[in-house]
C-alpha cells in the first residue's frame, strides 16, 4: 500500500459515504481505495456520484460513461446529475466558482434524495465531534452534546497539491488567518438553499442557536469530507500504477487561463524546483493555521458570545405560522423574509468593547460573525475612534446581508437576494428606533 489512511479515516466515524468521482486520477484513486478497504473502514453504505457540468462536448459524456462503468464493475451504486452548462456560463461571477457551487448543490441533492439507498439503514447514527468549519470551536454546542442524526459524508479527492494551490491563490490575492487554513478536511454542508423545505443547518454549534433545539434539525446532517489532503499527486500516481488503474484526462485542467491551472502547471512546479518540499510545507502551514484559528474562535465566543441574544433560521414561506418577524416596528415590509437572523444586545456589546478599549477587536469580531454565517469584508467593522476599533453601522447592506440597529438590538439578517437585503434596510423607520453609538 502506497499510503495508509485507514486509522485516520476510521477516526471520523463516517459510515455512509457518497464518493464524488469525476473520472480523473485523483477521484478514481479515491473510489478504488474506499472500495478496496470498505470492510476495514467500517463502511455501511457506499455510492458513487458523477456531476456532468454540461461544459465540455464529447469528453464530458465520455467521463460520465467511464465512471458509470467503473461503478458497475465494482458493484457500487451509481448516481448521475446533469447541470445546465449554458446557465453556468452566463451566470454572474467566475465560471469556476459557479461550477463548483452547482456541483456541491447537485451532490447534496443526491445525498438527500429519499430514494438513495443510504437512507434505508435502520439505525441512525449520532452526530459526534467532527472538526467542522462551523466549528467545534464554540463551547456549549452539540459538538460536545450529540443529537441524533443520520450522518452522510460526501467524499471528494482533494489532495496535498490542491491544498498547496489553494494556499498560493489566497496568499497571492491576500488573506487572513481564516484563509490560511486552506481547504478544510471536514465541514458541514449548508443545505438550506438545496432543500428549502428543511430548516437551515449552518453553524449548528453555537450555544443558544436553533441547533440546541432538536425539533429544528434536519433528519440528515451532510458532511463534506476530504481524506486525501496530506497525500500528494505523486503518491496518487504511484497508487494508480500499482493497482493498474485507468482514468480520464480533463483537457480543461491544462488551460492556464484559469488561475488555479496557472498555479498548478507553472507557479507551484517552479517553487518545487527552487524549494523542494514547498507543497508539504504549505500543507503544514494550513494545519498550524487551523489549530490557531480554533483557539482564536474559542476566545471570540468567550468574549462576544456574552452579547448574543439569539440566532434563528426563519422559514422561507411568507405567511408561515412559524415565521419570526424580524422587521423593524413600523415597517411596512412583509416580503422578503430573511433566511437567518442574528441578534446582539447592543448594551452588552458596548460593555465588552469598553473592557477591551486598548485592543483592536474589529477583525476578531468580523471572523466571529463569519463563523456564525454572516460574512463581511476585511475592514468592514474597523473604526479608529471606536471602542476596541469595532464600528457597527446603523444600517448597512453587504451583498445579501443587512445590518440594522433597533433600540437596544443589533440585527444581522441574511436574504436570498441582494434586493431583499436592500429592501430591508431602506424601509422607513422612526428615528427614535436608532442610536448611532455602537
Amino acid at each position: 500500500m502506497i499510503f495508509d489512511l485507514i486509522e485516520h479515516i476510521r477516526h471520523h466515524g463516517f459510515k455512509r459515504l457518497l464518493l464524488a468521482v469525476s473520472g480523473g486520477l485523483d477521484s478514481i484513486c479515491l473510489a478504488h481505495y474506499f472500495i478496496e478497504n470498505r470492510d476495514a473502514l467500517g463502511i455501511e453504505w457506499l455510492g458513487i456520484a458523477h456531476v456532468h457540468h454540461g461544459l465540455r462536448e464529447g469528453t464530458a459524456d465520455r467521463d460520465a460513461a467511464f465512471v458509470e462503468e467503473f461503478a458497475k464493475s465494482h458493484n457500487v451504486p451509481f448516481f448521475l446529475k446533469r447541470l445546465d452548462g449554458e446557465a453556468l456560463k452566463t451566470a454572474e461571477g467566475s465560471l469556476e466558482e459557479n461550477a463548483r457551487d452547482a456541483r456541491y448543490k447537485a451532490l447534496v441533492e443526491i445525498a438527500l434524495d429519499p430514494s438513495t439507498p443510504l437512507h434505508s439503514a435502520q439505525d441512525d447514527t449520532l452526530l459526534t465531534a467532527h472538526p467542522t468549519p462551523h466549528t467545534p470551536y464554540l463551547k456549549g454546542s452539540e459538538a460536545t452534546d450529540p443529537i441524533p442524526h443520520t450522518t452522510i459524508a460526501i467524499v471528494t479527492a482533494h489532495h496535498a497539491n490542491d491544498q498547496a494551490e489553494t494556499m498560493l491563490m489566497r496568499l497571492k490575492r491576500g488573506t487572513t488567518l481564516a484563509g490560511l487554513r486552506g481547504i478544510q478536511e471536514v465541514r458541514v454542508l449548508d443545505d438550506a438553499s438545496h432543500t428549502p423545505k428543511q430548516p437551515k443547518v449552518a453553524t449548528p454549534y453555537l450555544k443558544g442557536s436553533e441547533a440546541t433545539d432538536p425539533t429544528l434539525h434536519t433528519p440528515y446532517l451532510v458532511f463534506l469530507y476530504r481524506p486525501f489532503l496530506n497525500v500528494t499527486r505523486t503518491e496518487l500516481l504511484d497508487y494508480a500504477r500499482k493497482n493498474k488503474l485507468t482514468w480520464c484526462e480533463d483537457e480543461s485542467n491544462a488551460d492556464v487561463k484559469f488561475a488555479r491551472n496557472k498555479i498548478r502547471h507553472e507557479f507551484l512546479p517552479q517553487l518545487e524546483r527552487e524549494c523542494p518540499g514547498t507543497t508539504k510545507q504549505l500543507c503544514h502551514i494550513a494545519e498550524l493555521a487551523d489549530k490557531a484559528y480554533a483557539k482564536m474562535m474559542e476566545k471570540c465566543e468567550e468574549v462576544f458570545g456574552k452579547a448574543l441574544q439569539n440566532k434563528m433560521v426563519i422559514p422561507e414561506q411568507v405567511g408561515d405560522d412559524n415565521a419570526h418577524s424580524t422587521y423593524p416596528k413600523g415597517s411596512e415590509a412583509t416580503d422578503p423574509i430573511p433566511h437567518s437572523s442574528l441578534a446582539l444586545d447592543k448594551k452588552k456589546l458596548n460593555k465588552i468593547l469598553r473592557e477591551h478599549a486598548n485592543a483592536d477587536l474589529s477583525e476578531l469580531f468580523r471572523l466571529w460573525l463569519s463563523e456564525l454565517g454572516f460574512r463581511f469584508p476585511i475592514g468592514f467593522f474597523y473604526g479608529p475612534k471606536e471602542p476596541a476599533h469595532v464600528k457597527i453601522p446603523v444600517r448597512a447592506v453587504y451583498r445579501k446581508r443587512s445590518i440594522v440597529k433597533i433600540r437596544h438590538t443589533i440585527k444581522f439578517c441574511e436574504f436570498s437576494t441582494p434586493d431583499g437585503a436592500q429592501k430591508f434596510v431602506s424601509c422607513e423607520m422612526n428615528e427614535k428606533d436608532y442610536n448611532e453609538s455602537t
